[in-house]
């Protein structure tokens, strides 16, 4: 592993072949004729605290979902998430009657549930037992993490009570006060009874990222009477060629959870800039560049 953090990474992917153990996700068996083998990959991710510093590094192993068949080792597929507006409302509340709002981590969450699928797959990178055996699974391996818990209450008591009894039923990390969620840092004075979102790293990280599309600042995402069209798409393959290497999609997502967090004033260039995800043109990425200054 060739990092300035391999040292950190390996805790954390022994932490998560643990858990994955501990939680009976496979068994060991040999591999069978008739399926197709899967494979697997380390995700690694860091999880940072309010103030941007590092707060712990994670390392996630999932499966290579591309590889699986549909109705053979994989069907539908969901995770329940909260709305960003349903959860600013519920902050909002929480503040303004001054109730208590405390923060869980549960520990791979996604092993909770139950598996009906076959699935077979190669044993995971850098955990490989010397025989030929295939991992099987008992129960699921997702490849997204949705793990972040929030207790709101109107007294410390009643956290502890719920704390202690999820605390019985899951593997979770109790993480006190609320101050960094979903990549929102959340202040709060309880004395004025108010609450303060802000997603000022993200902003930087999404800014950074792109940071060789921005030549300079400007204080309004969009210009006045500006209109996006069709006639603007690719009509040749010098202009395709133009946008083949552009980060067209992946721009428009970055800046979307900004939006959808605490810049509701992007909603209108936010819906003109998402009408061509499919098929862009130069006009249209200069006007997510502009978005981005």
């Amino acid at each position: 592993m060739r990092s300035s953090h391999a040292d950190q990474w390996r805790k954390a992917a022994n932490a998560e072949y643990k858990s994955l153990m501990y939680s009976n996700t496979w068994v060991l068996v040999p591999p069978p004729k008739e399926r197709k083998i899967l494979t697997s990959r380390w995700v690694f991710v860091v999880k940072y605290t309010g103030t941007g510093e590092i707060d712990r590094f994670k390392a996630c192993l999932v499966i290579k979902g591309f590889l699986q068949q549909y109705g053979i080792d994989c069907n539908e597929v969901f995770s329940p998430v909260i709305r960003m507006e349903f959860l600013r409302l519920l902050l909002t509340i929480a503040a303004l009657l001054d109730v208590e709002i405390h923060q869980m981590d549960v520990k791979t969450a996604f092993l909770n549930g139950f598996l009906e699928e076959e699935i077979y797959m190669a044993q995971p990178e850098g955990f490989k037992i010397p025989v030929k055996m295939l991992v099987y699974f008992t129960a699921p391996l997702m490849p997204v993490y949705v793990d972040d818990l929030l207790i709101i209450a109107p007294t410390p008591a009643l956290i502890r009570e719920l704390k202690s009894a999820l605390k019985k039923r899951f593997s979770m990390t109790y993480l006190g006060e609320v101050k960094y969620l979903l990549g929102w840092s959340i202040q709060r004075d309880r004395k004025s009874r108010t609450i303060f979102i802000l997603q000022q790293k993200y902003a930087t990280k999404v800014i950074d990222h792109f940071s060789d599309y921005i030549p300079y600042p400007i204080a309004t995402p969009a210009e006045r009477n500006a209109k996006l069209s069709v006639s603007s798409q690719p009509s040749n393959e010098a202009e395709k060629d133009a946008m083949k290497d552009i980060p067209y999609c992946e721009a428009v997502g970055s800046i979307m959870y900004l939006m959808v967090g605490t810049r509701p004033d992007m909603a209108f260039y936010m819906r003109e800039v998402s009408q061509f995800l499919a098929k862009s043109g130069m006009d249209h990425w200069n006007a997510v560049v502009r978005g981005l200054k």
